[in-house]
């Protein structure tokens, strides 16, 4: 499990810190719910970075991701940046462990955004290849991490061959009512892998097994439509067809301990929340049986939760 997951006396320390000549100081940009909003700088026009971080989505590839199909593999991740240090969720080569990267100095460049990413296709340079992108690059005794912030405010992060976008740790509602929970939702994005996952690239070259989720495909489920209602949860495919229905008999609300329930449950990269405290929504379930879903809601806000599809965790929109 990742190594954010304390336990109820654990807070994050806010510190100011200087490297080099560049001072790293707290602001950068704050999250609107479903939307970032543009990055900003201190006085002196410096970026910070320091925080809880969550990896949400995928940008583009080196072409040497195209042969070994691993970036999914990324997705959901948690990043944390400290004064000295930055750790991550999930080591590359399929490390289970945390990665913990020591660095001594940070650097801000700011470059061409089609220079910058030459190798990294058309989807890069179609979004950015106008643009003047800020890399914020941390260096170590032997090697170095490199963050990159775009002219909107959106912050990227490296995870091998592949660059995904990324966005701080939020806080969630705590207040939110049963009623609130009905309706129709769309899945938006992976929040975490339930503890063991493997990944399934073929550098692993061993065997897939169910518990190793071996079967758990994370993008198949991104786009899906989940109806949620008094008597039950469903989850249709992008063809319309019903792949999985959860019966319930209402729901009840509880507030627990969040470091609690993420080990409780499995949730490697956690679940992307400030709060020490959540709000978790179980249904009541009338048949248990083999369902994809576990009835389970964490609310984020009036206008997105939290479920568990299958191995992995995934954020909600209300549309």
């Amino acid at each position: 499990m990742f190594r954010l997951k304390r336990g109820n006396g654990w807070v994050a320390k806010k510190m100011k810190f200087t490297i080099s000549l560049v001072l790293v100081c707290v602001f950068l940009f704050s999250m609107a719910s479903g939307t970032l909003k543009a990055a900003e700088k201190n006085e002196d026009g410096e970026f910070n970075l320091e925080g809880q971080w969550k990896v949400t989505d995928y940008v583009a590839s080196w072409y040497i991701t195209a042969t070994y199909d691993h970036y999914e593999d990324y997705l959901g991740r948690s990043i944390i940046i400290e004064p000295n240090r930055i750790i991550e969720s999930f080591g590359s080569y399929m490390k289970q462990e945390d990665a913990v990267f020591r660095y001594r100095t940070v650097e801000v460049e700011t470059v061409n955004g089609g220079t910058y990413g030459s190798r990294l296709g058309e989807e890069w340079y179609r979004k950015y290849a106008e643009q003047k992108v800020t890399v914020v690059k941390f260096s170590g005794k032997w090697d170095s991490m490199s963050f990159v912030v775009t002219e909107e405010g959106e912050v990227l992060c490296w995870y091998l061959f592949d660059i995904y976008y990324m966005e701080r740790y939020r806080e969630a509602v705590t207040d939110m009512g049963e009623e609130e929970l009905y309706g129709e939702w769309k899945v938006r994005r992976l929040v975490s892998y339930q503890d063991g996952w493997r990944g399934r690239n073929r550098w692993v070259g061993k065997e897939y097994r169910e518990e190793d989720g071996g079967y758990f495909y994370p993008e198949s489920y991104l786009g899906n439509t989940v109806i949620i209602g008094e008597d039950g949860m469903e989850i249709y495919g992008g063809s319309g067809v019903l792949p999985d229905r959860l019966e319930t008999g209402g729901y009840t609300s509880a507030i627990v301990d969040k470091y609690g329930y993420q080990n409780e449950k499995g949730i490697h990269d956690e679940l992307g929340l400030t709060n020490e405290e959540i709000q978790v929504f179980t249904g009541n379930i009338r048949e248990p049986g083999n369902s994809i879903l576990d009835g389970e809601i964490v609310a984020v806000s009036r206008t997105e939760v939290i479920i568990k599809i299958y191995q992995g965790w995934y954020l909600l929109e209300k549309t």
